[in-house]
């Protein structure tokens, strides 16, 4: 940024190179006037304009545009998945752009409908595995009874029952065997006959092996039979758990899709996450479709910025010739049009390592380092995207060997000069360094006190 007392400087530099020019056009008038070695030449000299080539301290700067932004800023993007596949969502209403927002306030509203109906498909789906998932409960608490039943009541049952056999049978084992004692005291004293003796014999006998079996039948029930049948059921309890766990698995993942699949459909309704200034995302790319109504948009697409005002900088494209005598913590002024081109105080506070392809050109081979120059106050009624023009400050170089930048022109690619000798004028390559609005530092080919023309056309021999 040009102070002012570099801008008389300046100005004084200027009237002292355009007195030389004068001066030396008086001369060379002169001379060929008074028809000198000098003055010898093909054209009329009086037609051209130059300038002498002096030595002056050159306060150098780097002028760049671009775009106003916030240091901070939070970043809204579109969070629907699209679940059904359809190519994105419509914009269904959109806020303005540079609309002030309050926390929770709608942004943008997508259509939803097609997220509904997979809401309303998987809503179907929960409640057939819910049904589901309520039938495995009942088969394990069935289950679970069915062993409670079996241990607590028919065990107990069946075993009075095989020891109200075995009572049974003691009994008639003991009457028969006293009826047994009647019948062989009775065959001895000649009152019952063989026949009858041996067919209480046989009772008896037959009791006995009925007392046997039913002791057998008692062991293996309690044994084999009662113990086969718990495990039986324990395993039915098993069978009737694990299908339980896989119900309840499939329900949980049903009702996480809908829940997630509503959790979409809020989504389709972006809100502000605080106060701010909304800000379109894709605003200042060329490339960029506009956000409006009807525009598909995708997951993790950027929308909207809600920007932090207070603190606000520049992002300039420096050309990659200019590039190296940028460095950070260089002072800089920046103006903005919508302040009535107002000199704002900044510093650059950081440029990019190596240049790169500047995006908003056509010509991928033009190269650019991307600077950051953040203003040091920032006042009110600014706004992000709006232009602007920062002029950075790279130091003074002393006593350098200037020229007017009219005096140089590009030939074949090359900086060059026309030099006014004594044969007329003189095409010659040249140097440069370092360069202002209105100077241009030759490192190589001019000596100080030459004379250069001003205004050189590329076609000039």
């Amino acid at each position: 940024m040009a102070s002012a007392g570099r801008l008389k400087r300046r100005s004084r530099l200027m009237v002292g190179v355009r007195i030389a020019a004068a001066s030396a056009v008086f001369a060379m008038c002169w001379a060929y006037a008074s028809g000198l070695p000098g003055g010898a030449q093909s054209q009329p000299l009086e037609s051209v304009e130059w300038a002498v080539v002096t030595r002056a301290d050159l306060d150098t700067t780097v002028v760049a545009g671009g775009d106003l932004q916030a240091v901070k800023e939070t970043v809204v993007s579109c969070q629907v998945e699209d679940l059904a596949d359809s190519d994105g969502f419509l914009i269904v209403s959109l806020i303005s752009n540079g609309t002030p927002v309050k926390k929770g306030d709608e942004l943008c509203r997508l259509d939803s409908s097609l997220l509904e109906e997979t809401a309303r498909l998987e809503e179907i789906e929960v409640n057939q595995t819910r049904s589901s998932h309520t039938q495995a409960r009942l088969a394990v608490e069935i289950a679970k009874t069915a062993l409670q039943e079996y241990q607590e009541g028919q065990i107990r049952i069946l075993t009075q029952e095989y020891e109200g056999k075995l009572a049974l049978a003691r009994s008639d084992i003991k009457r028969q065997e006293d009826r047994l004692a009647w019948t062989e005291t009775m065959f001895g004293k000649g009152y019952v006959s063989k026949g009858q003796m041996l067919s209480d014999r046989q009772t008896l006998a037959r009791t006995r092996h009925e007392l046997r079996t039913t002791e057998g039948e008692l062991e293996v029930f309690r044994h084999f039979q009662a113990p086969k049948e718990i495990v039986a059921f324990k395993n039915e309890i098993t069978i009737a758990e694990k299908n339980l766990a896989f119900a309840s698995d499939r329900l949980k993942v049903a009702e996480e899709r809908l829940a997630y699949c509503r959790k979409q459909i809020t989504n389709c309704t972006i809100r502000a996450p605080h106060d701010g200034v909304v800000v379109h995302a894709n605003r200042g790319y060329w490339w960029s479709r506009k956000l409006e109504p009807g525009m598909r948009v995708y997951q993790e697409q950027k929308m909207f910025k809600l920007p932090d005002l207070s603190n606000m900088e520049v992002l300039v494209s420096v050309h990659e010739t200019m590039g190296p005598r940028v460095k950070v913590g260089m002072k800089a002024g920046v103006r903005v049009a919508s302040l009535n081109n107002q000199v704002l105080p900044a510093t650059v506070v950081a440029i990019s390592q190596f240049p790169v392809e500047n995006d908003r050109e056509w010509d991928e081979r033009l190269r650019h380092y991307v600077t950051r120059v953040r203003l040091d106050k920032t006042p009110p009624r600014i706004l992000p995207f709006m232009s602007a023009i920062v002029e950075i400050d790279t130091g003074r170089v002393a006593d350098a060997l200037v020229i007017p930048v009219e005096a140089m022109s590009v030939v074949d690619g090359r900086p060059s000069c026309n030099v006014v000798g004594r044969n007329g004028l003189e095409r010659r390559v040249i140097a440069t360094r370092h360069a202002t609005k209105d100077f241009v530092e030759v490192v190589e080919g001019l000596s100080e006190g030459e004379r250069v023309e001003i205004g050189p056309g590329e076609t000039r021999a």
